[in-house]
């Protein structure tokens, strides 16, 4: 193991943890009283006065599908788990924030060494602490964390490719992203109470940079994320005393399976298939 690739990634790791959690939450707030100012003109009129029942209808049906733009929590109206982070300045979160990123930087340099690969799934990991913050915080996933975050890595990826002559590689991401985006947008299209497009975009990422290391590791980080997301939502029910409509937060999921597919997903993968042969 390279000792002073290890700590220099984990040093950028405590830098950038601690940097994009404050502007994580300066981008949730902002989207979420777009999302206030956008749902308030749907169910009002222009002088201010609440709209007729069949203007609420309307609205209320534009509302479900079309402006959860970035939200887990398309309607507020909808039954949640209280925020489990705070929102706002908060230096103990942003903290926690800067050590699990570093961690990642740190535990990405070792698994990967000295290899252009470690510099795009280091902005993936960024990326995944980040959305996980204003997730819990404000139930939010920002699209302008993540276009930026996905043009990163997709240029890193490609200039990862074109040095080590690994574009197969790349094809497999195409696939893996095309793939997850398409299912993950089917749901929201047909069940759009049930997940936010900020879902959909963020499962798009994950299946495009895992799907860099192989198909199966994508696969391995959906079934992950997707077997955590039931483990937290049964533990948040419990503890929260709510019902199977609860809305629970899904990117942390996500961001876990994404974690547990990049750096054990290979392992899992042939412990499942071989266990099945």
């Amino acid at each position: 193991m390279d000792s002073l690739l290890v700590a220099g990634a984990t040093a950028a790791g405590l830098i950038a943890g601690g940097v994009l959690d404050p502007v994580g939450q300066r981008l949730a707030e902002r989207s979420r009283a777009e999302d206030e100012r956008r749902q308030a003109s749907l169910v009002a009129d222009t002088d201010g006065q609440p709209a007729d029942a069949e203007v609420r209808r309307a609205a209320d049906e534009v509302w479900a599908a079309a402006a959860a733009d970035d939200t887990d929590d398309p309607r507020p109206t909808d039954r949640t788990v209280p925020d489990l982070l705070p929102a706002g300045p908060s230096p103990v979160r942003t903290a926690a924030a800067a050590l699990a990123t570093a961690l990642l930087f740190g535990t990405g340099a070792a698994h990967f060494g000295r290899d252009l690969v470690l510099a795009p799934f280091c902005v993936f990991f960024a990326l995944l602490v980040a959305v996980s913050v204003t997730d819990l915080s404000h139930r939010l996933v920002p699209r302008h964390l993540i276009y930026p975050a996905l043009a990163s890595i997709m240029l890193l990826l490609v200039a990862t490719s074109a040095v080590d002559h690994t574009w197969h590689d790349l094809t497999g991401s195409v696939i893996a992203g095309a793939v997850a985006f398409g299912l993950f947008f089917a749901v929201w299209w047909f069940i759009p109470r049930g997940m936010g497009f900020g879902d959909v975009r963020l499962a798009g990422v994950i299946g495009f940079t895992v799907g860099y290391l192989s198909l199966l590791h994508a696969y391995v980080a959906f079934l992950a994320g997707f077997v955590v997301g039931m483990l937290f939502g049964v533990v948040l029910m419990v503890a929260s005393s709510a019902g199977r409509k609860t809305r629970i937060p899904f990117a942390p999921s996500l961001a876990a399976g994404a974690v547990v597919a990049v750096f054990w997903g290979g392992h899992v993968a042939q412990s499942l298939f071989h266990a099945g042969t």
